[in-house]
């Protein structure tokens, strides 16, 4: 066989251009990987829900359009306004300005792009949350759409740990859109005026004295309340809270179970009829809004405010509901999600819900006492857990009640475990019957005190409680009934309590 002699410096020549070629493609794959990441950064950012929410009502136009508008026109237009809105507020949120592109174009999307980097660079945001729209104008072929609109929007500024500065406000808006291969994006944008919008506050709330359970079913305790909710099971336990002189249950709200879909439809019509069966039996109910909420970021604040949406009416409609504690324990989640954040989100959801809702009283569910004169400007009582020492469960119930300004003073959990492991460690059924007794005592001036929980659990939601077997079984016992439905000695105990301090006395 004749063997092909290749000189050496062609191989040479070879060599070099291949180890060109191949670099030109490492640093393309390079590229490409990078832009991979900042894209799937900010959509983790939009994080696209399986139901796209659509924050825009629409009215109609003033004068006729050369071309209809249809509803299918206002579910598309509105969606994609609502996207393109996110989307710049997690641009200001991150820095990230990439997704702008896909939701303005032209002068918008350059303006889009230098507020949000400076929004991003001055801690400040901007968050529409909803828009009441009118058709202008819509070109014959469709290409060109304008509208005008009131949009409700937040604006805000952190600093460090906190908020410093805070408006909501009505904006008049004229904007243009463009519909392209990629659909509807923001052409022109233009704030023609601003108003801001004055959320109306209840004065001289009373609070008939609420002596309450924290409630869930023994088998379906959390995550699993709404889904599997049996109103056999729950007409059997209300009666039991009558029985323990009991007129209130605090019940909560996932954000999961009432979100824009099916299931949520499902659900606000098993809340109605809890609510109803309450009403029934003369027990108040505590609402407890956005349990087990994921995230602050705003960039999801328009989700949350269509979540008040749907639930609101709800409560508003029912005798039953006596306050809605706007957010469990949000103290708690300053670390993590930054308390300057925390403030700006509570203090966002607790106007909206005044706008949506006024005749509804509002509390927030602090973690502790140190926390319950937190935005009490916003609120109709002041609302905190009692877990520290039982021995000062007293006197953190006077500087609360000095904090409040003559609110009334709730105290929407208290609780203790009678899990025992071994020779009555760390708890046991009489022991915590004894401890409950003296926090009880001590906090007998409330306006409202509530135990944790009605039954213990048979099973714990691991997401909420944690995977710690200890944990857990600390968890599983705080109720008043144990998992068979027997009466523990703390039954007796909260009965006796609660008969002492009827309601309005």
């Amino acid at each position: 066989m004749k063997r092909l002699l290749i000189p050496a410096g062609a191989a040479l020549a070879f060599l070099t251009v291949a180890a060109i070629v191949l670099w030109i493609a490492a640093e393309a794959f390079a590229a490409s990987q990078q832009r991979s990441r900042e894209y799937r950064y900010l959509y983790e950012a939009l994080d696209v829900v399986e139901t796209p929410p659509n924050a825009v009502t629409w009215g109609p136009p003033q004068k006729p359009l050369v071309r209809g508008f249809l509803p299918v026109d206002e579910a598309l237009v509105g969606t994609a306004l609502t996207q393109a809105w996110r989307a710049f507020t997690a641009a200001s949120d991150t820095g990230e300005t990439t997704l702008l592109a896909d939701h303005f174009a032209g002068t918008a999307l350059s303006r889009a792009q230098i507020a949000a980097q400076e929004a991003w660079a001055g801690q400040t945001r901007m968050v529409v949350l909803e828009q009441a729209a009118r058709p202008e104008f819509l070109h014959l072929d469709g290409s060109i759409f304008q509208f005008s609109a009131k949009a409700t929007t937040v604006r805000y500024a952190l600093h460090d740990t906190g908020m410093t500065q805070f408006e909501l406000v009505l904006d008049d808006v004229l904007t243009t859109l463009t519909n392209e291969t990629t659909g509807w994006r923001i052409f022109s944008h233009e704030r023609k005026c601003t108003r801001p919008i004055q959320a109306p506050l209840r004065t001289g709330f009373n609070l008939p004295r609420l002596n309450g359970i924290n409630y869930y079913p023994s088998g379906t305790p959390w995550r699993k309340f709404w889904p599997e909710f049996d109103p056999k099971v729950i007409a059997t336990d209300l009666d039991l809270v009558t029985r323990l002189s009991g007129n209130s249950v605090r019940i909560f709200l996932p954000v999961a179970d009432f979100g824009p879909d099916q299931q949520s439809t499902e659900n606000l019509a098993k809340l109605g009829a809890f609510l109803s069966m309450a009403q029934e039996r003369g027990i108040r109910v505590i609402p407890t809004l956005f349990d087990l909420k994921p995230t602050y970021r705003p960039a999801f604040w328009i989700d949350d405010v269509a979540y008040l949406r749907r639930v609101l009416p709800v409560l508003a409609a029912s005798p039953a509901v006596v306050i809605v504690d706007l957010k469990n324990e949000p103290d708690l989640d300053r670390d993590r999600q930054g308390a300057g954040l925390v403030e700006a989100w509570l203090t966002t959801m607790a106007m909206m819900t005044r706008v949506i809702a006024p005749d509804l009283a509002l509390t927030i569910g602090w973690s502790s006492a140190q926390s319950a004169g937190d935005l009490a400007p916003l609120l109709d009582a002041l609302s905190y857990h009692d877990y520290a020492a039982v021995s000062e469960a007293g006197s953190r119930l006077a500087e609360v009640r000095r904090l409040a300004q003559g609110k009334p003073v709730m105290v929407t959990e208290i609780g203790t475990s009678s899990y025992t492991l071994a020779l009555r460690f760390p708890g046991s059924p009489a022991a915590q019957a004894s401890s409950l007794q003296e926090r009880l005592d001590q906090l007998a001036s409330a306006d409202a005190v509530m135990v944790w929980t009605l039954h213990d659990f048979a099973i714990g939601d691991v997401d909420v409680v944690g995977s710690s077997p200890w944990r857990k079984r600390l968890q599983a016992r705080f109720g008043l009934y144990d998992s068979e439905g027997a009466a523990k000695p703390a039954a007796d105990v909260v009965a006796k309590a609660f008969a002492a301090h009827p309601q309005g006395n």
